[in-house]
Order: C-alpha cells, then sequence, then structure tokens
C-alpha cells in the first residue's frame, strides 16, 4: 500500500524507526486515506504536529491544511 509513495527509494530499508520524518512528509504530500490511516496509527499526534511546523518538505498548501486538521 505505501510502496507507490517511494518509488525513488528501496522500499524494503525504509522503517518508521529509522526514518520516521522522511516517511511522514512523503505521507503527508502524497498519501491517500488508507496511507494516512496507517501513518496515523504509527505516529504520535504530538510528533506530526511538530513535523508539520518544522518541515521544509511539505508544500504550503499541505502544509496549511495540516495545520488546521491537527492543531483542532
Amino acid at each position: 500500500m505505501l510502496r507507490k509513495y517511494f518509488w525513488d527509494c528501496n522500499f524494503e530499508d525504509l522503517t518508521m524507526a529509522q526514518y520516521p520524518i522522511f516517511i511522514s512528509e512523503r505521507i503527508l504530500n502524497l498519501g491517500d486515506v488508507g496511507s494516512l490511516r496507517w501513518l496515523f496509527s504509527e505516529i504520535d499526534k504530538e510528533f506530526l504536529i511538530n513535523l508539520v511546523n518544522k518541515s521544509g518538505n511539505l508544500n504550503k498548501k499541505t502544509k496549511n491544511y495540516w495545520n488546521l486538521m491537527l492543531c483542532q
């Protein structure tokens, strides 16, 4: 389900333990409902709020959307 978002990486080498920021940013930018559900089950909401506020890899619309959704 997530492989399609990491076309440019060796998918088998990606783990949340090693790359939580990279994986989270990619899914927040490109993910569908299923991948977002998976992300929210794997990562703490506070981590995602901090990530959205500090990330330089999220596009402006994505950043604005997640700020609105996570900070309510």
